[in-house]
């Protein structure tokens, strides 16, 4: 029977996605969870994979092609299988092809497995959305930027890097400007009144701004903090690090924060559930979000599946996840399957801040620098190393009580930190 992969859903509210190149070709056979796309998100790239295995009968989406989510980009059967497409596919209005209502579909395999794409012409050009859109407001001819991209695809950076070769502006259909009626009196430029210049928003920050903006309108948010010590967890941190570094072992802050999260979730099962038409959603596995800064903005991936791991385990999670995020390749469950979520600015030296809670997500931790400072124990002034800790969480779900508990469950765990290693 015939399987019709649809453009996945990679992320919170993603409503479209970029067909950036098809790693397959039509009568190429694929097993289950094959990549055969890499697709553009508002975030990343991304490698699309197959949930079924069989021979590619079909591709419907050029590359290139901006397609709306649940839409089918191609076609999974058995070789030479009849097969009909639910629905046309709609392509849409900024994609680098035109918008296409009634594809033709034939299930005739190319012949020595050539793939059967359709032939460039001048008027495809393919650019990422955002190239597009800054090519436009710059006045630059797409037909003018050599793409560095995959198939010759034009970047924001080749765009940005642009320069004519003429050594002239470039200026398309500009409409002659009519003069002003001779009783207004034009104003004078300073420093009030001068324009600004005015960068368009990258699809990442534009998701961000709906993601944020989603999340502080629907769940109405409460935040509690505590100051926490975190002597003994640096030491234990030390030593662990001295004894596992000729493994390539290093355990992080973060590690160790982490752990204390998936510990306190198990006790407190509301911080790893979300809200949902008047009920409350409890999930099945604990997800940590590690919040992720890159150039062009915040990404929340996951380590999945989490709840059973040692403290070794969730470092070498933590760091893999890390890394895969930087190059690309890290899957649509781990971008949108997290169910609790840490943001650490203890890198930057921050000392404390709140976060906004990523839907649909219920709570968040966020975490500043360890900093020493003198602290009193047993009556007496000492140095100590300390952290801030915030959990923000949506009232809807749990109150501020049970925020207190819960924080201060992490808190008592990150004190008397021996007992997350044993």
């Amino acid at each position: 029977m015939a399987i019709e992969l649809r453009m996945p859903q990679m992320g919170y509210d993603m409503e479209e996605g970029t067909v950036v190149k098809w790693l397959v070709q039509e009568g190429e056979t694929v097993k289950r969870n094959e990549p055969v796309a890499e697709i553009e998100t508002d975030k990343a790239v991304v490698e699309f994979e197959t949930e079924s295995e069989g021979t590619i009968l079909k591709i419907l989406a050029p590359e290139g092609s901006v397609i709306p989510v649940g839409q089918t980009i191609a076609v999974v059967g058995s070789e030479g299988e009849e097969f009909t497409i639910s629905e046309p596919l709609q392509i849409t209005e900024d994609s680098d092809t035109p918008v296409t209502e009634n594809i033709e579909i034939s299930n005739e395999i190319p012949e020595n497995n050539v793939a059967a794409h359709p032939e460039t012409t001048p008027s495809s050009i393919i650019a990422s959305p955002i190239a597009r859109k800054l090519a436009e407001d710059m006045g630059i001819p797409l037909s003018k930027i050599q793409g560095s991209g995959p198939n010759g695809r034009i970047t924001k950076t080749d765009v940005e890097n642009f320069q004519d070769s003429d050594n002239e502006p470039v200026v398309e259909n500009i409409s002659p400007t009519p003069e002003a009626p001779a009783a207004v009196t034009p104003l004078k430029s300073s420093p009030n009144n001068a324009p600004s210049d005015k960068q368009p928003l990258s699809r990442m920050r534009q998701q961000i701004a709906r993601v944020t903006v989603k999340s502080k309108s629907e769940k109405p948010h409460f935040y509690v903090s505590a100051e926490i010590d975190m002597t003994r967890a640096m030491a234990l941190r030390k030593q662990i690090n001295e004894q596992l570094s000729p493994e390539g072992v290093k355990i992080t802050v973060n590690d160790l924060i982490v752990k204390a999260s998936i510990e306190t979730l198990k006790k407190f099962p509301k911080f790893n559930a979300y809200y949902e038409d008047d009920g409350i959603v409890y999930n099945n596995a604990i997800n940590i979000a590690i919040a992720i800064s890159d150039d062009e903005g915040l990404i929340v991936p996951a380590i999945l599946d989490c709840g059973d791991k040692s403290l070794r385990q969730i470092s070498q999670m933590v760091k893999d996840l890390a890394q895969r995020s930087s190059n690309g390749t890290l899957s649509p469950q781990e971008y949108t399957g997290g169910t609790f979520a840490i943001s650490n600015l203890g890198m930057y030296d921050v000392t404390s801040f709140v976060a906004i809670i990523h839907p649909p997500q219920s709570a968040v931790l966020a975490v500043g620098t360890v900093i020493e400072k003198p602290v009193v124990k047993d009556g007496e002034i000492v140095i100590g190393q300390t952290m801030v800790g915030t959990i923000s969480a949506d009232h809807r779900i749990v109150d501020g009580a049970e925020g207190a508990e819960f924080l201060v469950a992490v808190k008592s765990l990150l004190e008397n930190p021996m007992s997350m290693v044993v």
